[in-house]
């Protein structure tokens, strides 16, 4: 109790010796600076050590960066379509994929997808033909490499959507897809 006391004279000091004497405008912004320093060191050690809900700092981060580009995409969109003009919604079936799951060495495990490619312009579905080999090659670099738990809850799939999204538009630049659908997805093992 008597910490407390203590700490509480020691502030009401400090502030009476402020009142008292006229604080210089650099000192004033040295004060501030050291404050922002304390507050941003406290909020970075809270992100990097985990707060007290327990929850996994990474994963929050990989949350807001996709969340981030979610927003992105919408508002490339919304620039990009005309106010008034209806884009008709298509859509390219992507054959039906296997992947081996990383599992470590530790048995076996397989992911079968369906995956449906949505695009707004027709040109956009005959370039996909011409360049999937291309976008199958992405998907096959990228599953293997997935672990079972990669794909646990809403999130993980939320994440391989927009991993798959960013793989599949840069293997087929300039065409542009909106989105990736799962018609399918089964994890065995």
């Amino acid at each position: 109790m008597s910490d407390d006391m203590d700490e509480a004279l020691g502030e009401a000091e400090l502030v009476e010796g402020l009142e008292r004497k006229k604080v210089s405008g650099k000192k004033m912004v040295l004060l501030i600076g050291g404050l922002v320093v304390a507050a941003l060191t406290t909020v970075g050690a809270l992100t990097l050590f985990g707060g007290e809900d327990g929850a996994d700092p990474a994963d929050e981060a990989l949350d807001e960066m996709a969340e981030q580009a979610a927003r992105d995409r919408d508002a490339a969109q919304l620039e990009e379509d005309q106010p008034n003009e209806r884009l008709a919604l298509l859509f390219y079936e992507v054959p039906e994929q296997l992947y081996n799951l990383n599992t470590g060495g530790q048995g076996t495990s397989f992911l079968r997808v369906r995956i449906a490619l949505e695009v707004d312009r027709e040109s956009y579905r005959a370039d996909l033909d011409a360049k999937l080999p291309r976008v199958l090659d992405e998907f096959n670099v990228y599953m293997r490499e997935l672990r079972p738990e990669d794909l646990d809850g809403a999130a993980g799939i939320f994440r391989l959507k927009e991993e798959l999204l960013m793989r599949i538009n840069q293997a087929v630049a300039p065409t542009r897809v909106k989105d990736v659908l799962f018609q399918e997805f089964l994890v065995q093992g």
